[in-house]
């Protein structure tokens, strides 16, 4: 029998109730072994559990629950239940991993592909690492959403794409997955000369059709790094190209298809507006987010203006550091602000991605060298600079970037003080007015 230790009993819950406590070991829920966090997510749903829990000195205890189907039991597991995380195998055409530069930590090289980090992360996955009766298994949880990496609805193109015959499952996957009602939500990385145009085409028009349980697509151009020697030739979409998916994909979808804010940025073209986001589905792909953190930026601003908060103050000089791709965008948040708190200076400092490529712009993959190195000594007037949240990396304690600089590396080398920028546009505006607030210097 699989025993899972129990590494967290929430105050007030259930467990707590019952005398579950930390260093006890989940045996069996309603007489059935849990085999991961799927299982123990599914199971928990009924209202009336018997829990089997085993005490570190052995002792068995059968606990007969009743509750709402909506209450969990406020447990958290060692490792959270998710050992054994499937890895890829797929080969990918366009995989980033696969264009990252030796010496980096090792987590970074990791591929995973598991449905479990779909449902409970967001993570895209491309079924092609499960048999069809791993896709009845999950899908008998009934759990959503789903978010699937598709590439292309051509299965001769797919299996190119992705390095392997297993692409052909989809549509048997996602057919499994529709009648069992779970919700997807689908993910296209383009390729030039790969998957667009017919190819394109075709895709969203089968996906369309796929049943009311196909959520969204998201469309998003390959990220293509300096370091893609000995793997596949790849061309970098351009301006006109850029035009070229928005007018193929204003032409084929609505309410179900939406383009990354990328492809707006390299056309040289406005984003859509915020209605056009509908509930804002793909906002892991990229979609929306400009307009999302635009309006939630101003909503604030106009609060501190109604407020008269805008009144006081001294003069202030910050600097925020981007991407290529949201300078201007960051240049109209600062103006935005600017206009209200007139003593403060904000100077938004693009950093152009020498450490992956000029053509990787987003500023999620900004790196700590490049930074200091195009910044360095030419920032020490600042009161202090704002960087990006998505620039380091998630879930840990340690504020650390892709290439292994950490946040008080950058204070130390830039001689300023640093702070993390939230990636809400609210919160982000809070944060501005805080500094500009404070009458000493941060």
């Amino acid at each position: 029998m699989i025993r899972h230790e129990i590494s967290h009993v929430h105050k007030n819950s259930i467990a707590a109730y019952m005398g579950i406590e930390r260093g006890d070991f989940l045996l069996a829920i309603n007489n059935g072994e849990v085999r991961d966090i799927l299982d123990y997510r599914f199971r928990v749903q009924a209202e009336q559990l018997l829990v089997e829990v085993e005490k570190p000195c052995g002792e068995i205890w059968e606990l007969d629950i009743e509750k709402d189907a909506d209450t969990d039991l406020g447990l958290e597991f060692v490792q959270a239940l998710m050992s054994n995380t499937r890895r890829c195998r797929n080969k990918c055409i366009f995989c980033f991993i696969d264009q990252q530069p030796p010496g980096l930590r090792d987590t970074l090289y990791v591929k995973d592909d598991d449905v479990r980090l779909s449902f409970l992360l967001g993570n895209y996955v491309t079924l092609t690492n499960l048999d069809l009766d791993e896709v009845r298994r999950l899908a008998g949880y009934h759990l959503s959403p789903l978010r699937i990496s598709v590439h292309a609805a051509e299965l001769s193109v797919r299996e190119k794409m992705m390095g392997t015959p297993a692409a052909c499952n989809l549509f048997d996957a996602l057919a499994i997955f529709d009648a069992a009602g779970v919700e997807m939500h689908f993910q296209v990385v383009l390729c030039k000369g790969v998957n667009d145009g017919a190819v394109l085409d075709d895709t969203i028009r089968r996906l369309k059709t796929i049943g009311a349980n196909a959520k969204s697509l998201a469309i998003v151009p390959a990220g293509l790094t300096k370091h893609r020697f000995g793997l596949a030739e790849l061309d970098q979409f351009g301006r006109d190209d850029a035009r070229t998916v928005i007018n193929q994909v204003g032409d084929v979808g609505s309410e179900f298809v939406y383009l990354s804010d990328e492809w707006y940025i390299l056309a040289g073209l406005p984003l859509p507006g915020y209605a056009k986001y509908d509930n804002f589905p793909q906002l892991d792909n990229g979609v929306g987010v400009l307009r999302l953190f635009e309006r939630e930026f101003l909503q604030q601003l106009r609060k501190c203006i109604r407020c008269g908060r805008h009144k006081s103050g001294g003069a202030r000089h910050f600097g925020i550091v981007t991407g290529t791709a949201a300078g201007g965008f960051m240049r109209y948040i600062a103006n935005r602000f600017m206009a209200v708190f007139p003593h403060l200076k904000i100077t938004v400092y693009v950093v152009r991605n020498d450490f992956f490529g000029s053509s990787v712009t987003v500023s999620g993959l900004l790196t700590g060298c490049d930074i200091i190195g195009q910044l360095g000594g030419k920032i020490s007037n600042m009161d202090a600079i704002f960087l990006p949240d998505n620039a380091f990396r998630a879930g840990v304690r340690e504020r650390i970037m892709l290439d292994g600089t950490t946040l008080q590396d950058l204070r130390c080398v830039l001689g300023v003080p640093v702070r993390v920028g939230s990636t809400s546009g609210g919160e982000f505006c809070k944060q501005l007015l805080r500094s500009f607030s404070s009458h000493s210097r941060p």
